[in-house]
């Protein structure tokens, strides 16, 4: 008699769970992703970026964007990995290398170069989805997942009222996309988030690109905050390539730091004026002044990162003739710029650092140098040939930064301590830029 209750009971309770009407669960995934976006303070993380890119294997002539719908064969070609602090103020991210903790409005491809990066992980998604009113959302049903019962809903977001923008550095497209999301068929908290794109112009050099996001409650000033934990952005590229890049998010705190964007009042007119001491004297190196640096540290590109700060000290003063303005022995703060591994019959280990601070006059103070190959151009008398000077590549010019290669490697590798550079003193990159021509 109890057994046939009980089942009776159970059984009653899965039909009335099943008939749950799913627009009340999307109406209150709906509001708590608002809630959250509504409530959150200024706050930053850091992420760190691993990515790969896959050359296609040999193919059998079919047509490489129809591969998208199946496993393509490919090989890894190269890898790296970024590190970086995202801010978040006003529905609008913000990046600096990690540890900067100064954050400007320049486009995060001002600070990547090359290789795929994507922004819009915090807030443009969901606010793209959850807030506005012309998103078309189906209910798909209901699983177990990890232990628990999620709900999977779809969505498209047609091209006229699309926020997305996919370029490849010459050609910008905005591109309607669609996708899943899965929500906590009792609580209605966002799980999983996936995106794809709608078939992308030849142009692009890609075929689709497609992002998934797992999403978690983040406590950050005594509250909890749905924010993302990982990403997966995936392209898969026109010459049968792809492009995989997977983000951790960590250390998600309020943001307390200084900003070009006034997060926070000015500092203190004595701050100001021992900050200015400081500049001013790491000003007064002249240009043209030569000195040679080594790594006090080693890096392990197992672990080290695109954005990693790095610690070197001068080993040859910085002297004008025969006055010493900087002593031998100096500390010396810089960051790494490049650290791509290279795979395959010929694989290697790209390092690119730039310098940026000094200790001159008690504390750190920025540094403008160039490597050594673009900075001592010899002049030879009128009317002859000058000698041939390497300069480097025009990343190296761009970014300031000192090339190394690594041939022929175990991978991963330890970079040790000691690595030399030789370097020149410039003016600062501001000042370079308005002296260009018009």
């Amino acid at each position: 008699m109890w057994t046939r209750r009980f089942l009776f009971a159970f059984t009653f309770a899965a039909l009335m769970r099943a008939q749950q009407d799913p627009t009340d669960l999307l109406r209150l995934t709906r509001a708590k992703i608002a809630n959250s976006l509504d409530r959150l303070p200024k706050y930053m993380c850091t992420q760190t970026v691993d990515r790969s890119l896959y050359g296609a294997d040999l193919r059998d002539g079919s047509n490489v964007c129809d591969e998208a719908l199946r496993e393509r064969n490919t090989h890894v070609t190269s890898s790296d990995r970024l590190r970086l602090d995202v801010a978040m103020a006003s529905a609008m991210e913000m990046y600096s290398w990690v540890g900067e903790s100064r954050f400007s409005d320049r486009d995060l491809l001002d600070m990547v170069h090359e290789g795929a990066i994507s922004t819009g992980s915090f807030a443009s998604f969901l606010t793209g989805i959850f807030r506005t009113d012309d998103v078309n959302f189906t209910y798909n049903g209901e699983k177990q997942e990890n232990g628990r019962e999620v709900a999977e809903f779809g969505f498209r977001i047609p091209y006229e009222m699309s926020n997305y923008i996919y370029g490849n550095g010459q050609y910008r497209v905005r591109t309607a996309w669609d996708g899943t999301f899965l929500v906590d068929a009792q609580s209605g908290d966002l799980v999983r988030l996936n995106v794809r794109t709608s078939r992308l112009p030849p142009q692009t050099g890609a075929c689709y690109a497609s992002t998934a996001l797992d999403y978690g409650r983040v406590r950050i000033k005594d509250s909890d905050f749905l924010l993302p934990t990982a990403a997966h952005l995936r392209i898969l590229k026109t010459d049968g390539g792809e492009a995989d890049n997977r983000t951790v998010f960590s250390n998600c705190h309020e943001f307390l730091g200084e900003s070009r964007l006034s997060f926070d009042s000015p500092p203190s007119a004595a701050l100001t004026a021992a900050s200015d001491t400081r500049a001013s004297q790491a000003a007064s190196l002249p240009p043209g002044l030569y000195f040679k640096i080594a790594l006090t540290q080693g890096i392990d590109t197992a672990t080290a990162a695109g954005g990693d700060p790095v610690r070197a000290k001068l080993i040859t003063p910085i002297q004008n003739r025969s006055k010493v303005l900087v002593p031998a022995g100096t500390p010396v703060l810089g960051r790494i710029v490049r650290l791509r591994e290279y795979y395959g019959s010929q694989s290697a280990i790209a390092l690119d650092i730039k310098l940026e601070k000094i200790d001159v006059g008690g504390g750190p103070v920025r540094l403008s140098a160039l490597p050594e190959a673009g900075g001592r151009f010899q002049q030879t008398k009128s009317g002859t040939m000058h000698r041939r000077v390497e300069i480097g590549t025009l990343r190296g010019i761009e970014e300031r930064a000192a090339s190394f290669v690594f041939r022929d490697v175990t991978q991963p590798y330890l970079i040790g301590s000691g690595l030399e550079s030789g370097w020149v003193t410039a003016r600062p990159e501001a000042d370079a830029v308005s002296a260009a021509p018009n």
